[in-house]
């Protein structure tokens, strides 16, 4: 029997499974903008990224030793943890060599089809059952986040879009294999150990190229600290909501990042957008509130 005060609860826990979500968003924002002030600094990519996963690291252990939490991994979740440490390079080495060939508001778009592939491995698997009704909205908010975008497509380059269609993929193994490891041990020690492992990856890449370049300013080292507690915020805050919501609900979420960052810019830096900017945001965001009442129908 269901009660009043089980779907309270239950709206309760979604609320928070949401809460968290889109925090994971806010943190998010911040990593493009930090990892940009680093480069300018004289810093590259695979730099950024070691260092990115040595700080999240520390952070994170810092963290688990604070409150005293057990940050044994189980043997059977070793490889499972590995595989979502993999999946995290392939997203840094995938998205940032599509924007250097294509555009990058294509290959945003391209990178944020991930919710709708993860939810089609998802219902295929038989692990959810999505609705048509929830099909229905999750294109319709693919289409306002072309809108937002203005994505141009007289630029594209098959190198280009193979590069962002490489991260986006990678995304959804990192998913599907970190939400397992954080269903075990928690948000907090799965991604410890994903960023142990991009940390190692990315050291062992910097060794063999020989091609570590350290910001050159303060600005730069403060960029770097900002990119890895962005990085934990984000990740943390997005596997949390998804061992609540599940991650295809958690993944439909983060289509809300690029319009809470193109108004964070409208806001902060005065940048305008066009009528039909403007239809995307009100698209996207109403396609995610229907979405959203249809999944909290079920």
């Amino acid at each position: 029997m269901i009660t009043q005060a089980t779907t309270s609860k239950k709206m309760s826990r979604n609320t928070i499974g949401v809460a968290y979500t889109l925090l994971s968003g806010i943190g998010v924002i911040f990593l493009p903008t930090t990892a940009k002030l680093a480069y300018e600094s004289g810093s590259n990519v695979i730099t950024v990224a070691f260092f990115r996963g040595l700080i999240a690291t520390l952070i994170l252990l810092l963290v688990v030793l604070g409150i005293r939490q057990s940050f044994r991994l189980p043997r059977e979740l070793l490889l499972t943890s590995l595989l979502a440490g993999i999946g995290g390079a392939f997203f840094v080495y995938g998205m940032y060599g599509a924007i250097t060939s294509i555009n990058i508001s294509l290959a945003i778009l391209i990178f944020y089809l991930y919710p709708i592939v993860l939810a089609i491995y998802e219902h295929l698997s038989g692990s959810i059952c999505i609705s048509r009704a929830q099909w229905f909205w999750c294109l319709v908010a693919c289409c306002g986040l072309a809108l937002i975008l203005g994505v141009r497509y007289d630029q594209i380059n098959l190198n280009g879009v193979a590069l962002a269609s490489l991260a986006m993929l990678a995304s959804v193994m990192i998913t599907l294999t970190n939400v397992r490891v954080a269903a075990t041990v928690g948000s907090l020690v799965s991604n410890l150990y994903m960023s142990i492992w991009g940390a190692l990856i990315f050291g062992l890449v910097l060794l063999l190229a020989g091609d570590f370049r350290e910001p050159q300013s303060l600005t730069g080292w403060v960029s770097l600290l900002g990119n890895g507690a962005a990085y934990c915020v984000a990740w943390v805050a997005f596997f949390t909501g998804a061992r609540i919501l599940g991650a295809t609900r958690a993944s439909m979420i983060t289509l809300v990042e690029p319009p809470t960052a193109a108004l964070v810019a409208w806001l902060v830096f005065g940048e305008t957008f066009s009528g039909l900017q403007w239809v995307g945001f009100a698209t996207v965001l109403g396609s995610l509130l229907m979405f959203e009442i249809e999944a909290g129908s079920d």
